[in-house]
């Protein structure tokens, strides 16, 4: 345990180290902070459905940014592949130029994940399409492509195993890359709740004056259906039988 602490410990300060030295080479950034709480039902082994409260600072921690409500879904299609649903409300506060207040957008997303296992990492891949739409005003919306990418180490006897990701997003319209994001963090399961802490920088290439540090923080609890929980139940007992006829 102690090889392994040590050895994550030097990959999480040579990380810190790289993102330091990017960091400061870029010009004026912002801080932001993300936080959201969220109760998941999974109603069978293939589908689930989540409803989620999430809440956004910016201009340095210091003006509201928006606040979101969302609903979403997640389907097993196959070993280690998912398609999810994603609906969100947004209000979010425009605190710049000569129309200010906030605004009332609606966006949709549709994604697929796929894992793969390798111990002891783990990698993660999302695409995904989104669409975000005012409520406010006609024929204002925005289109993008989302490509995500993570990677997940293990470490044995730790509960917060750490994992590193990029993101690239761009308009689905025009070549040019929009928005690339490289982050960090580390999740933790107690029972039904699970806490997760994440830092990603984010560089806006249409406007590279505005790079964003953002800090997340998540709560989620998760329920399943008491079928889904008798089975559980049944997938021990049969364990427990068979190590005791050994």
């Amino acid at each position: 345990m102690f090889c392994s602490l040590k050895m994550a410990n030097k990959s999480v300060y040579f990380l810190l180290i790289l993102c330091s030295n990017y960091i400061l080479s870029q010009e004026s950034t912002e801080s932001k902070f993300w936080s959201s709480a969220s109760y998941k039902y999974q109603s069978s082994e293939k589908l689930s459905f989540s409803i989620s409260q999430l809440y956004r600072v910016k201009d340095d921690l210091k003006a509201v940014d928006s606040y979101i409500s969302e609903i979403s879904s997640d389907y097993v299609l196959s070993k280690d592949l998912n398609f999810e649903i994603e609906l969100r409300y947004y209000s979010k506060n425009d605190n710049k130029g000569s129309v200010q207040g906030f605004e009332n957008l609606w966006r949709y997303r549709l994604a697929l994940e796929k894992e793969l296992k390798l111990k002891p990492l783990k990698i993660y891949l999302r695409f995904a399409f989104q669409r975000r739409s005012s409520l406010d005003r006609d024929n204002s919306f925005k289109e993008y492509i989302r490509a995500r990418s993570a990677l997940e180490y293990s470490i044995k006897n730790w509960d917060w195993d750490p994992y590193f990701y990029l993101e690239i997003i761009n308009k689905t319209s025009g070549n040019s890359l929009q928005k690339i994001r490289y982050g960090f963090g580390s999740s933790n399961k107690v029972k039904e709740s699970k806490w997760t802490i994440r830092y990603f920088y984010q560089v806006n290439k249409t406007i590279p004056k505005e790079n964003y540090h953002v800090m997340m923080l998540k709560y989620r609890y998760k329920q399943k259906s008491k079928k889904l929980k008798k089975i559980k139940e049944q997938k021990l007992q049969k364990k427990l039988n068979q190590k005791n006829q050994k």
